[in-house]
């Protein structure tokens, strides 16, 4: 097998991974979003007040 069809392979290999990568990220969407808040309370409040 010649060098050149070994980096090719490689390369090939390569993008393919980070090709799935991409696509299983953009299936999941980012991770770092809060959900939703619902419901009355929304957080801690300055001050002590409720």
């Amino acid at each position: 097998m010649s060098t050149v069809v070994k980096v090719s392979a490689f390369a090939a290999a390569l993008v393919a991974v980070f090709a799935l990568a991409w696509a299983i990220g953009s299936a999941v969407g980012p991770l770092d979003e809060a959900p939703p808040q619902t419901g009355e309370h929304h957080g801690h409040h300055p001050g002590g007040t409720p």
